[in-house]
């Protein structure tokens, strides 16, 4: 009978996480006069809604002016010149959007670096994809970071319902880019993770 190794040990296959936890972006105290960067990730119907929702905001909240960028591609990450310039030019960006896996990932990456270098930031996910956005934040170290839901599928949509679904998300804009960031910070951390675990307590299982 082999005998037990003293010098052994039990080891744990959990993992650790150990990640330097960041806060949000201070707010905008108004949007009236101010510039808002769109930056599209490419997927379909995108720059549609990104665009209606900076007409709606100009025509309705006072923002003097929108600086569009568009993507290669809906991963990776934004080309650090094209942050750069988002940085440098704008007061605000509408970031979008993640409605599966790597885009989700790679939507939720920029908007964490922008809200690391001081840019508040509306990064939107479709909601069937938004537990595993803030999964996202949270393992990038900013669990607070305010993400704006719209229907989930967003590609096979008509252009009308597109225009519609921007307008619809206009106060959700609004919410996460204005006030104390302090308090959405609060109201964001774990948000959608602990109702998808509420949603998992409930026997609901989740549409993906």
């Amino acid at each position: 009978m082999t005998q037990p190794d003293a010098n052994a040990c039990l080891l744990s296959p959990l993992g650790e996480r150990d990640v330097e936890r960041h806060p949000i972006a201070p707010r905008l105290a108004t949007l009236a006069g101010k510039t808002i960067g769109l930056l599209d990730n490419t997927k379909k119907n995108a720059d549609l809604l990104i665009k209606t929702a900076g007409d709606i905001l100009m025509r309705e909240h006072g923002v003097a002016a929108v600086i569009y960028r568009r993507k290669i591609g809906s991963s990776p990450a934004a080309p650090a010149v094209m942050l750069d310039e988002l940085v440098a030019r704008c007061d605000a960006v509408i970031n979008a959007y993640g409605d599966c896996g790597s885009c989700t990932s790679w939507c939720i990456h920029d908007g964490v670096t922008l809200e690391k270098r001081g840019i508040p930031t509306a990064t939107v996910n479709s909601d069937a994809f938004v537990v595993l956005g803030q999964m996202e934040a949270v393992a990038l170290g900013v669990p607070g970071l305010p993400i704006v839901t719209v229907p989930h599928p967003m590609g096979d949509v008509k252009a009308d319902e597109v225009r519609r679904r921007a307008e619809a998300m206009i106060a959700q804009l609004v919410a996460v880019l204005t006030g104390d960031a302090a308090a959405l910070e609060s109201e964001y951390t774990d948000r959608f993770i602990s109702d998808s675990d509420s949603f998992a307590r409930a026997g609901m299982a989740c549409e993906i």
